[in-house]
């Protein structure tokens, strides 16, 4: 529905207009593992990183549910040339380039070759418009020669069928002008190996000139790497043999046999458009490590252009290519710890962060087949050198080789942004516990500080919503209901959904100077601490459960209730309409109600309210249908209409409405176990070192240098 999309980028302009420092939890990566909701001691008992070695982080990987990302390509920059080396071999091969792009060798769609590039480039562009294609350079007979490639299949079988959709396609075969498209396939023979890539192109220029598809490859041969040539590019075993045949009959002096290799790396030139850029296949089960020069950098363009220390590693793992970033633990951790707060922060916040994340990290080691850890949430941020700061660096090395163990053994030092004012208990989240977590009191409404409050008001018009403090003057004197009367300061102010300026969500309404808003609540600007999400129609939270629980009940939502409340006051239980909303975990309220920032928050009805009866009794009503109320003006009592204004004894006043609209107030941001990062700053504003902060947090362990 239309309004739940735009509630979700309700969510996500919130979370970016607050700048904050984490904007994630570990509850994804919790909530992965089976049986107990985390990984367990095992994982701490693989561990085998430690302070001064390096660590693997994958950027694109197939690992399931654990996968950082997923790409067809990677295309890989540095600021001097770069050296390639097969990781079991004892050497690298300097390709003289500065910039390289990679991708699996799969079956492929030739679909012309021709030495107009004008034709190619026509031919390109319709392919393109429902396929992946590149543009290869191909030298032959002194000229140069354009072939289009299209698609990525896995199979003979997928690109065959590809091939009969291109046959098909009229506008396609036109362009062709008569040329006929082909099934390239990772299917090689082999012409020899050579000291250098310079040596091997003799033999390659050879077999373009005889109209072989042939290229220069990079191989692991006898514990080196080393260059090699390749020819067939074949669709299968049985027209690779046809290939030798004829390789034998027109080049006699050249010997081809089957590729001595397990895995390479295959060169084409692969036109950009504005230029060319070397392109590699992935052949096999090699793994290549990409190495810039020393102290240098390499940025992955598909990684939003991030740029990263240490060496890239490429392969093809799960039938997917896999791209991992090898580099000093210590290194990754000064980029780590600059992406989960700020660099600002006081010094011992900082360093209290970098011994949780150094200890999480060094926990997460076997968890993830290829890596250490991944790059996004599910382990910690990472975002490459972009994060580095000198503070934090400085953090990083006063703490080097510190982490946190209990009985000598590593702990999961999970963390979150902002516990909302007190930390969980792992039980309240995932289920089961940990000896080391505990409900504290978290000084987390430090992010409150120099945040305006806001006013929930209703408009003549009926409409409600929110507006800033000092967007509107607010009359001293109230209403004959005791409700006080603010005022635009000026033309066209805007009226929120929620208590936050948000880019991305059009305001409810907008209102004038002279445009009375009745002052239904006075509440605080929705950060990580205090937020607020919806408002939410009974029928889109009928579909958010519906749609990712089995709960069964009947009609749409007309109550939702908390039902019980774990240790901290999260919300461990709820039902609608009476009937238990079936989840796997606790935590996973969050993501059934839309992705809300914890679980520690409370359902707020606009058809639900409560009436005082005479004999002093009070009576739960939801809805209006058949109510009355004295509204003011008349002593005689009125029918309840849609947008009645309730005011209970405290004084506290709310719209009430025939069709409920829900709204979810809640405190802190994320999971809430373990460390708080506005939490610790708290405490190190209070004069608690990295040590106490630590302690205070995680209980019964120990702080040792490794």
């Amino acid at each position: 529905m239309i309004r739940v999309r735009r509630t979700l980028l309700c969510l996500a302009a919130s979370a970016l207009l607050l700048g904050s420092p984490l904007l994630h939890d570990h509850a994804q990566a919790a909530a992965a593992n089976t049986g107990s909701k985390m990984s367990g001691q095992a994982a701490a008992d693989k561990a085998k990183v430690t302070a001064g070695e390096t660590i693997r982080a994958a950027l694109f990987a197939n690992l399931g549910n654990k996968s950082p990302g997923h790409t067809q390509q990677v295309t890989l920059t540095s600021p001097e040339t770069i050296t390639v080396q097969a990781r079991t071999a004892q050497n690298g091969l300097a390709l003289g380039i500065s910039q390289a792009r990679y991708s699996m060798d799969q079956y492929q769609i030739k679909v012309i070759e021709t030495k107009d590039k004008a034709t190619a480039q026509a031919v390109l562009k319709k392919v393109q418009a429902s396929d992946s294609a590149r543009l290869i350079h191909i030298p032959r007979r002194g000229a140069t020669f354009y072939a289009v490639y299209a698609g990525y299949y896995n199979t003979e079988n997928e690109a065959s069928q590809a091939l009969k959709r291109y046959e098909g396609d009229a506008s396609i075969q036109a362009s062709l002008q008569g040329a006929r498209s082909t099934i390239a396939g990772p299917h090689y023979l082999q012409a020899g190996t050579y000291n250098s890539l310079a040596e091997a192109k003799t033999t390659l220029q050879l077999l373009l000139d005889a109209s072989f598809d042939a290229n220069v490859v990079i191989i692991q041969s006898s514990g080196k790497t080393t260059a090699a040539v390749w020819v067939g590019q074949a669709s299968s075993q049985a027209a690779l043999d046809k290939v030798q045949a004829t390789v034998g009959q027109a080049l006699p002096a050249v010997n081809v046999r089957p590729v001595q290799a397990t895995g390479a790396l295959v060169q084409s030139l692969e036109d950009t458009g504005s230029g060319t850029i070397s392109h590699y296949r992935v052949y096999g089960n090699e793994k290549w490590g990409i190495e810039p020069a020393k102290d240098s950098t390499i940025k992955v363009t598909e990684r939003s252009q991030r740029t990263y220390r240490g060496l890239m590693e490429v392969s093809v793992h799960n039938k997917e290519l896999a791209l991992v970033n090898e580099l000093p633990l210590e290194q990754y951790l000064v980029s780590v710890v600059g992406g989960e707060v700020y660099s600002s922060w006081p010094a011992e916040t900082l360093k209290a962060q970098a011994v949780a994340a150094r200890t999480f990290a060094l926990y997460q080691n076997g968890k993830f087949e290829i890596a250490n850890v991944v790059d996004t949430t599910l382990s910690q941020a990472y975002y490459g050198t972009e994060k580095e700061h000198s503070n934090i660096k400085s953090a990083v090395e006063a703490t080097a080789g510190e982490v946190l163990t209990q009985n000598g053994k590593l702990i999961e030092a999970i963390f979150n942004s902002n516990a909302g004012g007190k930390t969980a208990d792992p039980s309240e989240v995932w289920g089961g516990s940990y000896g080391y977590f505990q409900v504290v009191d978290s000084p987390d409404d430090v992010i409150q500080e120099g945040k305006k409050n806001w006013y929930y008001v209703a408009l003549p018009s009926g409409a409600l919503g929110y507006v800033r403090e000092d967007v509107v003057t607010k009359e001293a004197s109230r209403n004959k209901a005791g409700l006080q009367i603010a005022y635009p300061k000026e033309n066209g102010t805007n009226i929120r959904p929620i208590p936050a300026i948000q880019s991305n969500v059009n305001p409810v309404a907008q209102a004038d100077k002279g445009t009375g808003l009745i002052v239904l609540n006075t509440v605080p600007e929705s950060t990580e601490y205090a937020w607020m999400r919806g408002p939410y129609t009974a029928q889109e939270v009928t579909n958010m459960i519906k749609s990712s629980t089995k709960t069964a009940f009947s009609g749409t939502v007309q109550k939702l209730a908390v039902t019980s409340r774990g240790p901290s006051g999260r919300v461990t239980k709820m039902e609608v309409n009476g009937v238990p909303i079936q989840v796997s975990y606790p935590d996973s309220f969050r993501s059934v109600f839309g992705g809300l920032p914890s679980t520690l928050f409370e359902v707020v009805s606009s058809s639900n309210y409560t009436v005082a009866g005479a004999s002093g009794k009070s009576t739960d009503k939801n809805g209006i249908s058949g109510g009355t109320a004295v509204d003011g003006k008349s002593s005689s009592p009125q029918n309840l209409k849609d947008g009645a204004i309730a005011i209970n004894g405290k004084g506290e006043a709310k719209a009430i409405n025939s069709q409920p609209t829900y709204f979810f107030k809640g405190k802190g941001y994320g999971h809430g176990v373990g460390l708080s990062q506005w939490g610790a700053k708290g405490l190190a504003d209070k004069g608690y070192d990295y040590q106490k902060i630590l302690k205070y947090y995680y209980k019964n362990v120990e702080l040792i240098k490794r």
